[in-house]
């Protein structure tokens, strides 16, 4: 039976005001993942048009799904950085707001092993998932995070975790990862992680480490700053593109992106400070804890 749980949006109400949308606005959902911020979006437009777009298939489909009383929802599974093409595709010149919700939704993190079997389509972003260590959202790339665990050399394992993760640990984690090769699973690695960590906190002893893999083989900073300034291209004027993002490295990239160009004109930065969640939506939604909401509105064009 289809599950009808579905991913809680973060900064839902922020996110939709930011955009400023209109009942016309033609909109594109980068990240649409399970359709969350899609679904509000789709309420305000009702004579515009949605494009929802995902890198994943698995989830896109699940939107689809989710989605399917709205005629005005298009989907292309695609990733997001690819926006002129994403256009282009639809006979599209200029769109009026983009988001992007830089986080992973719950759909990939739940253990599906415990319900579906080894066949299932387990990406291994779990701790507890015992049957994969993939960590691609796109299958179809070519390096997964097995592929970084049980190939690549201590020191480039290292450079991954402290790069991508800011693991202060990471040669110590690596040469473990070394000595313990071939790992197998998430939950595997997970296991020699917290073998290693003697610091603990209250999240996973391998959150950081978890992070660093999945970044690394989705090229997840590198999509995000080639994303920004095509996404600020393809805004009509006064349009606005959001992007929620959950770790520094992230955060730190969309703060000095939108400086940048609102240094060389291009418009104007709306957040001067990223907007977090409340405490009552933390408490409601603990992936919310982390997350930080920038915006950036298009001004200047002939």
């Amino acid at each position: 039976m289809e599950n009808t749980f579905y991913h809680t949006p973060v900064l839902l109400k922020e996110t939709i005001e930011l955009l400023n949308l209109s009942p016309k606005s033609i909109v594109v959902d980068g990240t649409c993942g399970e359709g969350g911020h899609s679904l509000e979006i789709l309420k305000l437009i009702p004579d515009g048009k949605l494009l929802c777009v995902d890198r994943d298939k698995e989830i896109l489909e699940r939107a689809k799904q989710r989605l399917s009383s709205f005629s005005n929802a298009y989907f292309i599974n695609i990733n997001f950085n690819k926006i002129e093409e994403i256009l282009a595709q639809e006979k599209i010149n200029k769109v009026d707001a983009i988001l992007a919700d830089l986080g992973i939704s719950l759909f990939h993190l739940k253990n599906k092993s415990e319900t579906e079997g080894p066949d299932a389509l387990n990406r291994g972003f779990s701790y507890t998932d015992e049957f994969s260590l993939d960590m691609r959202l796109d299958t179809s790339s070519s390096v997964s995070a097995g592929d970084v665990v049980n190939h690549f050399k201590e020191e480039q394992i290292a450079d991954i975790l402290y790069h991508y993760g800011e693991e202060y640990e990471a040669r110590k984690i690596a040469r473990a990862i070394l000595r313990e090769r071939p790992i197998s699973s998430s939950k595997e690695l997970g296991d020699v992680v917290a073998r290693v960590k003697k610091k603990r906190g209250k999240s996973h002893p391998a959150t950081k480490t978890f992070q660093a893999l999945r970044i690394f083989v989705n090229k997840e900073l590198e999509i995000l700053e080639s994303f920004i300034p095509h996404a600020v291209d393809n805004l009509s004027e006064n349009g606005r593109v959001a992007i929620i993002s959950y770790h520094s490295l992230e955060d730190r990239i969309v703060k000095h992106c939108f400086k940048n160009l609102e240094m060389i004109g291009k418009g104007m930065v709306v957040t001067k400070k990223p907007i977090i969640a409340s405490q009552e939506e933390i408490r409601k939604n603990r992936p919310s804890r982390s997350a930080k909401l920038r915006a950036f509105e298009v001004r200047g064009f002939l």
